[in-house]
């Protein structure tokens, strides 16, 4: 960080910044405490851009000022961090407060909160308690949570999720508007699938509305939407909340599928992707169908580490004919390695198994595959028989490394696997 000032109080006639990033120039000099007409030091200067240093939001910062003792322009020469080294976070059920008053309440104690945070960030806990004071004025005492999602085919975003865990907040009914009598028994299946489930608006895999959706979207109606979405809650009782959800939706028409196009790359040619398809020429355009045809070449990514990759498939909408084209494209981002890993819960003899067993060493490309699979195709390790295994990848997007945690339990069956 450098400084020019020498002993000089000086008075600041402007605040320059060399990057406003997702920031307005209000914002910065709020959180560094300078403004025009601002009496400073170099000690105070110093601890201004410190101050934004602290906020985490910045991968650089030096200061300077230039000219007068009474009108020095206050140069902050910034360097933000990328949005694509942050996660974005989310809010998925938080039914008594809009988005705005949800921000607003965060910016009450992390100023510059732009809706992204660093993973791990040293501010989860201001949020959180912003979060509950904001619900406690409404009179709301409530549990939250704030846990990472990381990058799926059906969410191809790592965030953080914020959410209310108590009181559990479910739904009761849903209203829809714009349902003919075609529609009626999708819409049925739907509504009766979603009624008593968690209400979230995400960032969750699968949110209400996806859920009511569902059959729709997988029965070719690609543009169909819900509307005027409105979550109206019922009083607290057996610290559950009962949510009805008035919607109006708006189906569109069903479409099929003209073509699906994938050139193929190296980790799966057009031909192998082809030969697993679900979806072709002719199909009514279904989103399960699509999906499906996209989960190989989703995993035959992952298997190569590449934990943050993003399956394309570009739309292009012939409405006259009601059909559609797919584009398949590959955003692979970047390859992890496993930093460490960790087995509880095993005894001497398990635990030299194990870790004669477990191949996959510090430094190696992380494969969620070899790690879901490891005791199904390792039953020769005797000392392991008999045991189940819960695994949890905690996923760092800075330095592209995994924490791997498995947790063993006698008795059972099977493994599950839970990134974080």
């Amino acid at each position: 960080m450098g400084i020019s000032l020498q002993g000089q109080t000086y008075t600041a006639a402007r605040v320059h910044f060399s990057n406003l990033g997702t920031f307005t120039q209000q914002q910065l000099e709020d959180a560094a405490g300078v403004h025009e007409g601002t009496k400073l030091t170099a000690t105070d200067l110093g601890a201004a851009a410190q101050k934004l240093v602290d906020t985490g939001y910045f991968d650089d910062m030096s200061a300077t000022v230039e000219g007068k003792v009474t009108a020095v322009t206050v140069e902050f020469e910034d360097k933000p961090t990328p949005l694509d080294h942050m996660m974005h976070v989310g809010f998925e059920n938080f039914i008594w407060l809009t988005h705005d008053e949800v921000v607003a309440a965060i910016r009450a104690r992390i100023p510059l909160f732009n809706e992204y945070l660093l993973d791990n960030s040293p501010h989860l806990p201001d949020l959180k308690a912003a979060l509950t004071g904001a619900l406690a004025a409404r009179s709301i005492v409530a549990e939250l949570s704030c846990e990472d999602f990381e990058s799926t085919l059906r969410h191809p975003r790592r965030e953080i999720g914020c959410r209310i865990v108590k009181p559990a907040i479910r739904v009761a009914n849903i209203k829809l508007g714009g349902v003919t009598p075609t529609l009626l028994p999708l819409v049925q299946k739907s509504v009766n699938a979603t009624a008593r489930t968690a209400y979230t608006e995400g960032p969750a895999n699968e949110t209400t509305a996806d859920r009511i959706l569902a059959p729709l979207l997988d029965a070719g109606y690609i543009q169909a939407t819900l509307t005027d979405a409105t979550p109206v809650p019922s009083a607290i009782a057996d610290n559950t909340v009962p949510v009805v959800l008035t919607a109006q939706l708006s189906p569109g028409d069903i479409f099929h599928v003209s073509a699906i196009t994938f050139a193929g790359n190296e980790f799966l040619s057009a031909d192998a992707f082809a030969s697993t398809a679900k979806l072709h020429a002719g199909d009514v355009a279904s989103r399960h169908d699509l999906l499906e045809t996209l989960a190989p070449l989703d995993m035959a990514y992952r298997r190569k580490a590449y934990m943050d990759v993003i399956i394309h498939a570009v739309p292009t909408i012939d409405a006259g004919n009601r059909q559609v084209a797919y584009t398949v494209t590959v955003d692979p981002g970047e390859q992890y390695r496993l930093h460490d890993v960790t087995a509880n819960n095993l005894d001497t003899a398990a635990k030299a198994d194990f870790d004669r067993g477990f191949l996959m060493k510090a430094g190696d490309l992380y494969d969620p595959e070899y790690v879901a699979t490891f005791l199904k195709q390792n039953t020769a390790l005797r000392a392991l028989a008999g045991y189940s295994a819960a695994f949890k990848a905690y996923a760092d997007p800075n330095s592209h490394t995994v924490d791997l945690v498995i947790s063993f339990v006698r008795g059972g069956s099977g493994t599950s696997v839970t990134v974080h």
